[in-house]
């Protein structure tokens, strides 16, 4: 009879949140072509990973709370285990499925033009104060071992319209994003629009997605100098070759190449940004006027959103794993996480006819959650109201409790006469 409560909480686990989708056989299947075996214990491959969604939907809360919220009496240890046995490759082709899914029941009249819109950016963050995680991502600049943590840069792709992350990668802290940009041109379609601010607008970065028949919209590099207000551009491959290419590759990029420049202000109240220069190859300007451009490039903004629901919202801000393969799934499971969640707002909008952005992502997260311990949601999620304009200043009222900054390891401290003596 004590096994009871256990099977029903497995069963619990097993539950769909997408009758449709079938993730469980899908899993099982990508375990399968990957030859991975485990043995049919308590903490399987799929039980493990529903596991780690729970703990990541919870705030990515703690191990012994996993055990509480999902009714199954693991050993933490043996979870943690069971973690470092699940292939990192399983989780990302996870993810690949799960975009594709997304873009098979993505109405074409929701799309912003008809063609893929996406969007790349940068974002950080922490980690556990590890040898491994230090030699690997890096301290942030005047930081001492013991007393700051880990950083590390995320560099995402984001498909405007459906909201979901293609790929992100997790990257050491002291990389330029330009050098690794590259590394997402192979998720890219001859016909997309890739967006992005001026730290990929560069010659050889144009150049190579052009190659590719990839459009490119970002905004104009601080550095490179125009005297055109507007118009078409011939830029001309220089002789200073970027340090993440080979001197075989800038060879083989044109010698030149026509990118438009558009120019507009923006006029709304709390915008940092007044004057924005664009650099495109969308050459056309009767299918692509200025207004249009601008238009475009601003949905750039929404992967901000997106990151902030990430680190913000579902608090992946600071990461719990204590190794490098451990915190490259960790981050895999939150965007397995966050791309159902936006998969479920998707499905939402469609049925409700309102643009997805409207549908709350704390409601359809609360809803995950619900689905996830075997409670009947709201299948009718919230949809937030329609405030363009909105603003409030970045300020915070509540005050934060009065600490020294640590300035000293906590050894030191701890050894020290009073634990005030923080110089």
């Amino acid at each position: 009879m004590a096994a009871l409560p256990v099977v029903s909480a497995l069963a619990r686990l097993r539950r769909e949140p997408f009758d449709d989708l079938r993730i469980a056989d899908h899993v099982n299947q990508l375990c399968r072509d990957a030859a991975h075996v485990w043995r049919e214990t308590l903490l399987t491959p799929l039980v493990t990973l529903r596991l780690f969604v729970l703990q990541v939907l919870h705030g990515n809360t703690s191990i012994t709370h996993v055990r509480q919220l999902s009714g199954v009496g693991f050993a933490p240890a043996s979870y943690c285990e069971a973690r470092q046995r699940l292939p990192l490759t399983i989780l990302m082709a996870l993810l690949g499925r799960m975009v594709q899914w997304a873009n098979t029941c993505v109405a074409s009249p929701l799309r912003f033009i008809g063609q893929r819109v996406l969007i790349v950016d940068g974002s950080s963050f922490s980690m556990s104060d590890t040898p491994a995680l230090r030699e690997h991502f890096g301290l942030p600049p005047s930081t001492q071992v013991g007393i700051g943590y880990p950083v590390g840069k995320l560099l995402g792709l984001l498909d405007a319209t459906t909201g979901l992350f293609v790929h992100m990668l997790a990257l050491p802290l002291f990389v330029h994003d330009m050098g690794q940009v590259v590394r997402l041109h192979a998720m890219l379609r001859s016909g997309d629009i890739l967006l992005g601010d001026r730290a990929f607008c560069s010659y050889a970065h144009v150049a190579l997605l052009n190659a590719a028949g990839v459009f490119a919209c970002f905004r104009l590099h601080q550095r490179r100098r125009t005297s055109r207000m507007r118009g078409i551009e011939r830029w001309r491959r220089g002789t200073n070759r970027p340090l993440w290419m080979t001197p075989v590759q800038w060879q083989q990029l044109p010698k030149w190449i026509d990118v438009r420049l558009v120019r507009y202000t923006i006029a709304i109240p709390g915008h940092r940004t007044r004057h924005v220069v664009l650099a495109t190859t969308l050459l056309d300007e009767t299918l692509w006027p200025d207004a249009k451009l601008a238009e475009l490039y601003g949905r750039r903004w929404e992967i901000e959103t997106c990151f902030d629901h990430l680190k913000t919202t579902m608090q992946m801000n600071v990461l719990k794993c204590q190794s490098v393969d451990g915190v490259l799934k960790e981050l895999a499971v939150y965007l397995l996480v966050y791309n159902l969640i936006r998969l479920m707002m998707l499905r939402e909008a469609q049925r409700r006819g309102v643009p997805v952005n409207r549908i709350s992502f704390v409601d359809a997260l609360r809803w995950m959650c619900c689905m996830m311990l075997g409670i009947g949601g709201v299948d009718e999620l919230l949809i937030n109201p329609h405030r363009p304009g909105r603003r409030d200043p970045r300020v915070i009222r509540r005050r934060l409790k009065e600490y020294n900054l640590m300035k000293r390891p906590r050894a030191d401290l701890k050894r020290s006469e009073t634990f005030g003596e923080n110089r």
